[in-house]
């Protein structure tokens, strides 16, 4: 049965490259090998500048400072195809960015097939290495899940809030969130064998303040979910939450971005911002030559 729904909720789509020297290899708790990409944002002269670095360029650099958002893509969807909706998000918020694919995505195809465990253990990957390689405190790093990627989002936040020799992350943003993979299709009333990232458990756990998106016109993940994921949260951890009327699930339309770039600023503003540790704040993410928006940027 598990490895039946596996296959029904984990559609890897045609795996889509970039370029070799911007990609970061990890390796997972499970042995497989995952790639990642880093974005580094900067304001420099007055120029705001979000450009991926090289793995040479990152080890060179000061990725300690400010916010990096650990970014969990949605299904269907790999390094490759988000690759220039997080250099807007890193541009438009000011945020470091840190994306991953999941086991058996991307140009981790050949790693295996997608499973709720390995997902699980990539984010943990992921997570482990902007904290111990990145040297980047708990409080400056905000997790942001889409759909799919909320599973391994809350899988974490709980994770870090429990245990005591852990600091809470300093954020979590779930976009299109579901209770659990079965309650998309029927609301079971709870977890019952079988059923994969039961966020609706995971959500009390939560220290961190949590943050949900949802469009009210989602015709995949029910609009619903967002309100008892919401509603399931510790008092202290909700953040006011962005229901945006008549959105759907897959995209995040022009005429709506500037009411979702606000109110995600206003979020990082208020709830992440005044905690974050900037002891190690030199500004240097950036060591090489800087483009400027007037000339190629990759």
């Amino acid at each position: 049965m598990g490895d039946t729904v596996s296959s029904l909720l984990f559609q890897p789509p045609p795996p889509t490259k970039l370029k070799e020297e911007k990609i970061i290899w990890i390796t997972t708790k499970n042995g497989m090998r995952i790639p990642a990409f880093y974005i580094c944002y900067r304001c420099i002269g007055g120029h705001d500048i979000s450009r991926s670095l090289t793995l040479s360029e990152l080890e060179q650099s000061n990725p300690a400072s400010g916010i990096t958002m650990l970014y969990s893509h949605a299904n269907a969807e790999d390094l490759g195809s988000i690759y220039p909706w997080c250099k807007y998000l890193s541009k438009m918020l000011r945020v470091n960015i840190f994306a991953y694919d999941y086991t058996g995505y991307g140009m981790a195809y050949e790693q295996g097939p997608p499973a709720e465990e390995h997902c699980n253990a990539d984010i943990e990957a992921a997570y482990r290495f902007i904290r111990n390689k990145l040297h980047v405190a708990a409080s400056n790093i905000v997790l942001y899940g889409r759909s799919l990627g909320s599973g391994p989002s809350c899988h974490l936040a709980a994770g870090m809030s429990q245990d005591e020799g852990e600091d809470p992350v300093g954020g979590v943003i779930l976009h299109a969130p579901f209770m659990s993979v079965f309650r998309i299709v029927l609301d079971t009333g709870c977890t019952i064998a079988g059923d994969k990232f039961p966020n609706i458990d995971l959500a009390p756990m939560i220290d961190s303040p949590v943050m949900i998106v949802h469009g009210t016109a989602d015709q995949i993940v029910p609009f619903y979910h967002a309100e008892k994921l919401h509603a399931a949260l510790k008092p202290k951890s909700k953040a006011k939450p962005l229901y945006i009327e008549g959105m759907s699930h897959n995209n995040v339309h022009s005429k709506v971005r500037p009411l979702f770039i606000e109110r995600l600023q206003d979020y990082l503003e208020e709830h992440v911002q005044p905690f974050i540790d900037d002891s190690k704040n030199s500004y240097s993410c950036i060591p090489v030559k800087v483009v400027l928006p007037s000339q190629k940027q990759i």
